[in-house]
């Protein structure tokens, strides 16, 4: 542009000096004409000047054409002198130049003037002026176009005068006008001479010999071809023998003689090319080398190509696209552009015409060699693809009707792939149809099908797929890239591609990823066997081959491809970042196709994961991924649009391979959640739709899954696990989504899908959660039915697949708990069913359980025995392995803390809770209580998952979960109950972790302590002293016991043990330190955040903490429980025979074990910590001046705030509650008024609280009710225990209560005390009130006034209404009930009511049982009321903890009615006292008439015919660790004569000490020779005729009553069999333990005639006790039976020979014994009395339990522990220096010898209690006997 502008200024100003300053501006670039930017200059300055020169171009002539010529004369004049031959030459350059500028301008103006003649000829006839101006334009223009050619006529006709143009170059290159007009060619001449010789040059033929014509030029052409190919190419590589130099001499001697015969024939020489190329698409696969050497000596030979192999570099492929790349790694390049020659195209076009002969419809499909040969020679350069592409078939123009045809075959499978197999069949057809049809074909004439034309080949796939084969990858995509469409219909195309690939990447995978080399074995044939053993195989022969990729090998060939080089022109990746523009342009080729090859696929993918993972940051000391990576990363980004595009749409069509679809899952892993979902989501909707082949596979994925699911069954889950893994492998969206769609409508699909599902994969897994989301989250389906409030079924089914489908499968439950977590904050509040399935099915942890009464009693112990007791086979011992229940169980817990999701579902849980009734609007009462169940349940369900050891361990729980408790109410706003709800398990493990550690120090100063007084005694004592205590040391065990007891005092009992603070002087002593736990006071302040002030300041932090901490696990250990689960694992020990499992069944018994004791340890700590916290509970009580009024504000805020609250959470919740109001009371607590505590409780507000409750809440508080009455009906039944649980004792004095004064004052009066009388009142007026108060409900008519008066009537019916209270309350409702039926028309209503109307007999005293009261208070007769007990015997742990089996239980122990601290199994069973007085071993115990005390009671035979005693089971013997753990012995509580025995007093409350005081009798030592009294000698003969019943108990668990194991209070529908009549010395357990029905005796024996049924549907059982060591050393997995139960006789016969042996080695024994103890009683004669009262004196004194040591020769010493309560100890002396051998006996026979011996000489001298081996007696009963045998059970007690 610079000099076009500088020449315009100098034309402008030409004659001014323009001229010269142009001038002097061409000199230089003339003198240098050749160089490239001097003819620049040249040709831009003159092109301006002859412009100028011009009209067209310019709009006014500046420069005329004689001044043109002039200027160029004048600049050629003025150039410098050179030598000749330099300026004839840029003379004769400058003037070709010149010439071809002239020719230009010409031609520009030429095509003006044919542009302008158009236009003439267009608008010429038109009268419009539009078309009048546009012809005078062109007029315009014609005429100067014409005169700028007369110009340049002009310029040339001066330039050829003046010798500047040479006339030669202008004939060359000028166009004839020109010529002609310039002089030098007349027109005429030259078109005839052109004619002329276009005529030669096209239409004349050569004379040449032709093959029809003399065929023997072509005859020795062909053998001279074939003689010379050589020796062919090597079968196995594919490469020629000799060398490449040898075979070109060969080739170009053989050229010559070609030549010879083409002129000495006269050949055609095309013809002969065709010879040629024929014989060498024939002898392609082993001569191919022979023939490319001979064509490149040929004309029709290119100029020799270079051959320039780069070398590998990493990053040389970057940032370059697919064209630079191939051309980079082309190694034949052209030397330059005119090494383009015609010989190129002839051969093309010998090779067209070839390939033309197969084009008709009747040809055959050509052969592959002729593609290969072409394909070769493009690739080698001999043929041009551009040359020889004409030639195939079809058109460009026709490859649209290829592409039809394949659309078209796409639709047809698609119809074939819907349609079934069964509808394709022919129908099946009638004979008569059938004939007629057949007549019908005979007679049809004959209709021939016109074949239909055949397309012709499409010979340009034929060419690609032969370019690819030899790796001639450019004019290969050349092709790809006009038609993409050609890998659809010619899959051929993408496994070429793939091979391509596959070699591109297979250096870069080798150098990266560790392979393996494949296993021969797999590739190679294994040998045969012959004649002479295994035989090799033959080798295999290699054949050349012309298919790629190779096929398969055989056993005996192995194929090999016939052109080794096809990899040169292969790019080779060398980095991962070359995938990037080497692989990825050629995938978009293929595309899915990718899945052609799965070996590919993988290596691919294990790249892309390999390039992935360079993306991630990683620490540099762990080797760790340390952060998230950058997710705009182009990396990233790549293999995104990688998986997207092509590995994704790829895995519908790889059929049941799980390998590629676990290699795709390592990439798609490595991206986040939400990218991952977005690639289903679309591989769901879209990517099946955006490719013919994946709408085929859809529909056939579609047809296989419904067909699966339609013969899916429990059946059929084998044969079918195969074909649904495999559809899950390939289209896991498709078959998921029908699955889950069957899933929602029909729910008992579930579980049946689940079990099927066990070949998915990780990714499979990944894809369901994705479709149950996606279900899930559906927005156009209804959650909630028609009520707006219950859950829509397919809802529930589908919560309930995932929960099933989440416990067995591990997998990634993340996506779920997120989603819920959204939706509930969301507002969406129905996803919380599937957290609550979730939590069901993965943990067992059912929502709102319906318990019995023994798992709620097990509820209160550890978290071993509340699973043992509700989920044994689901979580516990008898879990099946195979199920993984527990491996789901921590796989839940682990994502719920990894995630951090665990606080978020807490909090919202908790607040959906709070307001979901207020969030369902316009719903029924009762709906709104179903839905506030379902919310609670799940809480109290996802409470109960967090709080689980094995889910969420304590510290997770306390650091990881729960923020602070102000933040609970403050931040979440949620309620404070449930704040405390949820923080106490924390407080729960802090302050248990503080008792062991307590428990340490005292063991470890006890032992210390004992060690000190030891080594004093030793010192001290006498010789004579100490020889006597070696023979008997049972004084020391007492003195263990009684220390090991001793720190453990019980709070909840009226004993001398709890100090009771009564006033107000006392009720606050001044503390050196602070009262309360340091984990308890630091919740203090956030206390004060989450309540009142006003409360606060009522109630206080630390009662409030205290109330909210403790549970029943604190206050009642169920130590019953824990002995009955032990004892039942033990037993499933013993008669397993997997090791695994006796193990596992050994090892629960032992966690339970450890688990009672730590309880043992937390409530003793918890014991002393009330005993100290109590006095500084209610200040504002005790320090008020008006204390009346204080009491009753302090009550209202403890019912509002603690007791009503917590009784409604859960049962468990409710019978702590119930407890807790009787543990204020019974340890005296100053401030508690218990009288209007209770008078609150009961009264109007009931009214209330039913109406606001739903059905679980209802059970609950009735649950809480009942708890509440029988505490108050067992004080309204029995004066002596009112008196009893209303004082303690303190320093010697008995201290009343201050809970029951009608007017609360401290310190108080004792005549201000209630009296029983009183009390008895006021439970009457209670009574009353509560029957108003379900009378108004009732006859409200209101449902939920109704629903929950009825549910808790029912709760409350063993205490209320009560005849024996009030007379009127049960008319009163039985009138009203029967009012309410008769006009209710409610169904769920009147269900209930004729339920309540069932037991009416319960509470109407004129359908009552009849029955004489005995009592001073008339007793009900309902399965509540207070029975003799019948529990389980101190067996194992519960005997050999002292502070459970410790006479001063709890008080839900100590009452004979049912109470809220035990299941109501308790009740059932006979016993309603706690498990912790059912594990007090009773004592026998046995008064002597003092005659100097006359309430000395007396007994006298009448009434021991006519006392009930209680009898236990047999003691079941637990094997621990090291062996056994001691059994407790059986002792006897005698009661009163009565048919209905009044309950047993409460433990600890020794009213016989405050009454009579201790008596100190004398002892006498036992007889030293057998007692002849008539009675002995009775006792003697009735033990003679008596043998022991030895059975086995198979039972897995201890023998329990029926109501204890059904829960209900009701009698048993079984009969009981007649028990065994008795022995001497021993009782009827069986038939004195069923007194708990309230019969006599007598009644009791009419129906236990029917027992032996069901007696031996338990088997025989066999009484441990009985045996030594060495009997049962052959059992070692019998167990031990319960004596009571035992009917089964054993064999006579079988047995004989047995027991002649075991008695003769026990004789030796006896001997053995009575050497060895003969004379040790004689000895301790004189010592007797002393220590019975040093061993009475210790027992009083440190509550501890007597103890008996046995020492017998095959056993080591074993302590049993028994109680006696009542006081009873006091003023019984024991005598201890029994003789040994009593306790060494193991013959029945003299076991009863013994007994009678001893029994008939002490019954009536002394009061004795001993331990004797148990031994089963006969069970003969004589009556005559009958005084005798109780007088000796008085005296003896058998363990």
């Amino acid at each position: 542009m610079d000099v076009v502008s500088t020449v315009r200024t100098c034309i402008d100003a030409w004659k001014s000096g323009g001229e010269e300053e142009c001038r002097n501006m061409l000199i230089a670039p003339h003198c240098n004409p050749s160089d490239a930017e001097c003819h620049n200059v040249l040709e831009t300055t003159y092109s301006t000047l002859l412009a100028s020169t011009l009209t067209m171009w310019t709009y006014k002539q500046t420069l005329s054409a004689e001044g043109f010529v002039t200027f160029i004369r004048s600049v050629l004049d003025n150039l410098p002198s050179t030598s000749s031959p330099n300026r004839t030459s840029n003379f004769a350059i400058f003037g070709e130049h010149l010439v071809d500028l002239i020719w230009s301008v010409d031609a520009e103006l030429d095509e003006v003037l044919v542009d302008v003649k158009a236009t003439i000829a267009a608008y010429d006839g038109q009268s419009a002026d539009k078309p009048q101006a546009v012809l005078g334009k062109a007029n315009r223009v014609k005429q100067s176009a014409e005169a700028d050619k007369a110009t340049i006529v002009l310029i040339v006709k001066k330039l050829l005068q003046y010798g500047v143009l040479s006339a030669n170059v202008c004939r060359e290159r000028l166009d004839t006008a020109i010529l002609e007009g310039v002089g030098l060619m007349v027109k005429a001449n030259l078109d005839k001479k052109e004619i002329r010789t276009r005529t030669g040059l096209f239409y004349k033929q050569n004379k040449f010999n032709l093959l029809r014509e003399q065929s023997e030029g072509y005859s020795k052409l062909t053998v001279e071809l074939t003689s010379a190919l050589g020796i062919g190419h090597l079968p196995s590589t594919g490469r020629p023998q000799d060398p490449y130099d040898s075979i070109q001499h060969r080739a170009h001697a053989v050229w010559g003689k070609i030549i010879g015969l083409i002129g000495f024939f006269d050949l055609d020489p095309n013809k002969a090319l065709d010879i040629l190329l024929d014989v060498m698409s024939v002898n392609l696969a082993s001569h191919y080398t022979f023939f490319l050497a001979l064509l490149s000596f040929s004309p029709w030979a290119r100029s020799p190509l270079q051959h320039d192999q780069l070398p590998l570099s990493e990053g040389q492929f970057k940032g370059k696209t697919l064209d630079e790349i191939l051309e980079l790694v082309n190694p034949r390049r052209m030397s330059s552009e005119k090494d383009i020659n015609g010989g190129s195209r002839v051969l093309a076009q010998i090779l067209g015409f070839k390939l033309n002969y197969y084009q008709p419809a009747e040809a055959h499909e050509p052969p592959k060699s002729l593609y290969l040969t072409a394909a070769i020679l493009i690739r080698e350069g001999f043929v041009a693809l551009e040359d020889l592409y004409p030639h195939l078939s079809p058109d460009d123009s026709d490859m649209d009707n290829v592409r039809s045809a394949y659309m078209k075959e796409v639709q047809s499978r698609i119809s074939s792939a819907k349609m079934s197999q069964l509808a394709m069949a022919m129908p099946l057809e009638s004979g008569t149809s059938l004939l007629s049809s057949v007549k019908t074909k005979v007679a049809a004439p004959e209709i021939k099908k016109v074949p239909e034309p055949k397309n012709p080949p499409n010979q340009k796939t034929g060419i690609l797929l032969a370019l690819l084969s030899i790796g001639a990858m450019k004019p290969a995509v050349g092709i790809l890239s006009r038609f993409p469409w050609l890998v659809d219909a010619q899959p051929d195309i993408a496994d070429l591609l793939i091979r391509i690939m596959k070699l591109s990447i297979s250096q870069l995978y080798d150098s990266l990823i560790d392979t393996k080399e494949r296993n021969p074995d797999f590739t190679q044939p294994r040998p045969r066997f012959s004649g002479t053993g295994l035989a090799p195989p033959p080798p295999r022969k290699p054949i050349l081959s012309l298919l790629a990729p190779n096929p398969p090998s055989s056993s005996t060939v192995d194929y090999v491809f016939f052109f080794p080089n096809w990899n040169e022109q292969i790019p080779i990746c060398t980095s991962l970042d070359d995938l990037v523009y080497v692989i990825e342009p050629l995938l978009r080729f293929i595309g899915l196709h990718i899945s052609r090859d799965p070996l590919f696929l993988t290596k691919f993918v294990r790249l892309g994961r390999q390039h992935l993972l360079t993306t991630i940051p990683i620490d540099p000391l762990t080797k760790k991924p340390d952060g998230e990576p950058d997710p705009e990363n182009t990396v990233r980004k790549f293999w995104y649009r990688i998986v997207r595009q092509y590995l994704l749409p790829a895995i519908p069509l790889i059929r049941g391979n799980a390998v590629c679809t676990v290699e795709v899952w390592n990439v798609v892993k490595l991206f986040d959640i939400s990218l991952r979902w977005k690639l289903y989501g679309e591989w769901q909707s879209e990517t099946y739709k955006t490719h013919p082949e994946l709408r085929i596979r859809r529909v056939q994925a579609e047809r296989e899954s419904k067909g699966i699911l339609r013969r899916l069954s429990h059946k059929t889950i084998e044969s079918l696990a195969g074909p649904v893994g495999k559809l899950a492998h390939s289209n896991p969206c498709i078959l998921f989504t029908n699955a889950v769609n069957q899933i929602m409508a029909y729910d008992n699909l579930a579980a049946v899908v689940v079990q099927v599902l066990r070949s998915l994969t990780n990714m499979g897994f990944d894809v369901l959660t994705f479709i149950i989301l996606d279900a899930l989250a559906n927005p156009n389906k209804e959650r909630v039915k028609d009520d707006g409030v219950n859950t829509s079924d397919w809802l529930q089914s589908l919560a309930s697949f995932t929960g099933m489908l989440f416990r067995k499968y591990n997998a990634n439950m993340s996506p779920i708990l997120t989603y819920i977590v959204h939706q509930l904050q969301n507002g969406q509040t129905t996803e919380i069913v599937v957290l609550r399935e979730l939590i069901w099915k993965m943990a067992d942890i059912e929502p709102l359980p319906s318990l019995s009464d023994p798992q709620i009693q097990a509820m209160a112990g550890g978290p071993a025995l509340r699973i043992e007791a509700i989920a044994s086979s689901t979580r516990g011992a008898r879990m099946d392995p195979t199920e993984g229940s527990r491996a789901s169980l921590q796989r839940l817990g682990q994502g719920l803390i990894d995630t951090s999701l665990a606080l978020p579902l807490l909090i919202h849980v908790a607040q959906q809770r709070q307001s979901c009734v207020f969030l369902a609007r316009d719903a029924h009462l009762k709906s709104l209580a179903g839905l506030f169940d379902t919310t609670h349940g799940v809480l109290l369900q996802y409470l109960e998952l967090l709080t689980t050891p094995l889910v969420v361990s304590p510290h997770d729980y306390a650091t990881k979960v729960l923020p602070p408790l102000r933040d609970l109410y403050e931040k979440f706003g949620i309620c404070a109950p449930i704040c405390m709800q949820i923080i106490r398990p924390v407080l729960h493990a802090q302050l248990l972790d503080s008792a062991l550690k307590m428990q340490e120090q005292e063991r470890l100063a006890n032992e210390e302590a004992e060690k000190r007084l030891k080594a004093a005694l030793t010192a001290k004592r006498e010789p004579s002293v100490i020889q006597s205590r070696i023979a008997s040391p049972m004084p020391s065990m007492s003195r263990e016991l009684a220390s090991e007891a001793k720190p453990m005092p019980d709070i909840l009992s009226t004993s001398e043990y709890v100090s009771m603070e009564v006033d107000a002087s006392s009720a606050a002593p001044a503390a050196p330190e602070s009262p309360w736990l340091p984990q308890l006071e630091s919740l203090f302040e956030d206390v004060q955040k989450i309540i009142p002030k006003s409360v606060y300041d009522v109630l206080g932090p630390g009662f409030y903490v205290t109330f909210w901490q403790l549970s029943t696990y604190d206050l009642s250990p169920p130590g019953a429980r824990y002995d009955e689960e032990i004892s039942a694992l033990r037993s499933l020990s013993r008669q397993e025979d997997s090791k695994i499992k006796r193990e596992r069944f050994n090892s629960f018994a032992s966690t339970l074990l450890q688990e009672f004791k730590e309880q043992t340890t937390s409530r003793a700590f918890t014991v002393k910590r009330l005993a100290r916290e109590k006095t500084h509970w209610f200040t504002t009580v005790t320090s008020a001046t008006q204390k009346q009024t204080q009491a009753h504000i302090l009550l209202d805020a403890f019912i509002e705030h603690c007791i009503h609250p917590r009784s409604l959470l859960s049962p468990m919740d409710a019978d702590f509650c119930a407890q807790f109001i009787k543990v204020l009371h019974t340890q005296g607590t100053p401030g508690f008024h218990t009288l209007a505590c209770y008078d609150k409780i009961l009264g109007d507000q009931i009214k209330v609280i039913l109406f606001s409750c739903s059905e679980y809440e209802a059970r609950n508080y009735g649950r809480f009710l009942l708890g509440v009455l029988s505490d108050l009906h067992k004080w309204h039944s029995e004066e002596q225990t009112y008196i009893q649980d209303n004082r303690s004792k303190i320093g010697g004095k008995a201290v009343l209560h201050t809970g029951f004064q009608s007017q609360y004052r401290l310190p108080m009066h004792p005549e201000n005390h209630l009296k029983w009388n009183v009390f008895q009142k006021i439970v009457r007026k209670w009574h009353k009130k509560i029957s108003l108060a379900f009378i108004d409900c009732i006859q409200t008519a209101e449902f939920m006034h109704v629903y929950n008066a009825i549910i808790v009537l029912k709760e409350i019916l063993p205490f209320f209404p009560l005849s024996a209270v009030s007379q009127e309350t049960g008319p009163q409702l039985d009138r009203v009930m029967d009012l309410f039926l008769e006009k209710e028309e409610r169904g769920d209503l009147k269900i209930l009511g004729r339920a309540l109307k069932k037991r009416e007999q319960l509470w109407t005293p004129n359908k009552a049982i009849n029955k004489p009261p005995t009592t001073a208070s008339p007793r009900p007769t309902g399965p509540g009321i207070d029975r003799p007990r019948v529990s389980a015997p101190p067996a194992g742990l519960s005997a050999q903890n002292p502070a459970i089996s410790d006479a001063k239980s709890l008080p839900s122990s100590n009452s004979s009615t049912l109470t809220p601290s035990g299941p109501r199994a308790q009740l059932a069973s006979g016993s309603p006292a706690s498990a912790l007085e059912s594990l007090r071993p009773p004592v026998v115990k046995r008064v002597r008439p003092d005659i100097s005390n006359p309430a000395s009671p007396v007994p006298s035979v009448d009434k021991l015919l006519t006392t009930e005693h209680v009898s236990t089971p047999s003691v079941e013997r637990y094997d621990d660790a090291k062996g056994s753990a001691p059994s407790s012995s059986m002792s006897v509580e005698p009661k009163e004569t009565t048919l209905h025995p009044p309950p047993s007093p409460p433990l600890g409350n020794e009213r016989a000490i405050e009454e009579s005081g201790p008596h100190v009798l004398p002892t006498m030592p036992p007889p030293s020779e057998p007692s002849q009294k008539p009675s002995a000698q009775e006792l003697r003969v009735t033990a003679a005729q008596s043998r022991s019943d030895k059975t086995d108990d198979k039972n897995g668990r201890s023998n329990e009553s029926p109501r204890a194991t059904n829960g209900s209070a009701a009698a048993s529908p079984r009969h009981r069999s007649a028990s065994p009549s008795t022995r001497p010395g021993t009782r009827n357990h069986s038939t004195e333990s069923r007194t708990s029905a309230g019969r006599s005796r007598s009644e009791r024996d009419k129906v236990e005639l029917s027992g032996d049924k069901r007696e031996r549907e338990h088997g025989p059982r066999r009484d441990s006790l009985t045996h030594n060591r060495s009997d049962r050393s052959g059992r070692e997995r019998t167990t031990t039976g319960d004596s009571d139960r035992d009917r089964e006789r054993r064999d006579r016969h079988g047995d004989k020979e047995r027991d002649r042996d075991r008695d003769r080695e026990k004789d030796r024994d006896r001997e053995k014994d009575r050497d060895r103890h003969g004379d040790r009683h004689r000895r301790d004669d004189k010592n007797h009395t002393r220590d019975a009262r040093k061993d009475r004196d210790g027992r009083t004194a440190e509550s501890g339990t007597p103890t008996k040591r046995l020492e017998s020769a095959g056993e080591a010493q074993r302590t049993m522990p028994t109680a006696v309560p009542n006081g009873a100890l006091a003023k019984m002396p024991i005598v201890k220096n029994v003789p040994d051998a009593l306790a060494t006996k193991s013959s029945v026979t003299e076991t009863n010898d013994l007994a009678i011996q001893i029994g008939a000489d002490v019954m009536e001298r002394i009061q004795i209690t001993v331990l004797i081996p148990q031994k089963r007696l006969k069970a003969n009963v004589r009556l005559k006997v009958l005084k005798a045998k109780q007088n000796v059970l008085n005296a003896l007690t058998f363990p």
